[in-house]
């Protein structure tokens, strides 16, 4: 799902190579970043088929954040994002956001902090560092994105 999430839905911002980069994923360091973090899947009750993943870590980055290309623009995104906002209660979060999600975490209250270049697989990709300052730890929930 996430790698063919990445190479539909990011096309119009990022070149075939760049997408290649990104979404040839190595699975071992893949699992070995996700176990420390708290994740959260949407899956499918029609089918079971997994839908949208997301997950962050304890001082609230948020590491991944994809919902599979035939469900954009359902409120998948806002919900697993809020889940994992509500049940982290930092006063700040943080991510790394494509070209592509950047509007939707803007949406969402984050702030662009920098651009930022990735080198990945002899690409460069470009992508932003984005803030969410979490006031009185009341999480602020990301409504009808996504």
């Amino acid at each position: 799902m996430i790698k063919q999430t990445i190479q539909e839905v990011n096309k119009n911002d990022y070149s075939k190579a760049q997408l290649t980069a990104w979404s040839s994923i190595d699975e071992y360091s893949w699992r070995t970043t996700v176990k420390d973090h708290s994740a959260i899947v949407m899956v499918n009750d029609w089918n079971n088929k997994i839908i949208g993943f997301a997950d962050m870590d304890n001082n609230g980055y948020l590491d991944q954040l994809f919902v599979h290309k035939d469900f954009q623009n359902q409120t998948i995104a806002s919900k697993l994002i809020n889940y994992l906002e509500k049940n982290i209660q930092n006063r700040k979060f943080s991510t790394f956001a494509s070209i592509t999600a950047k509007p939707f975490f803007i949406a969402c209250g984050y702030k662009v902090i920098r651009t930022n270049i990735v080198n990945l697989r002899e690409q460069q990709l470009e992508n932003y560092y984005m803030e969410k300052v979490n006031e009185n730890n009341i999480p602020q929930n990301c409504i009808n994105q996504s």
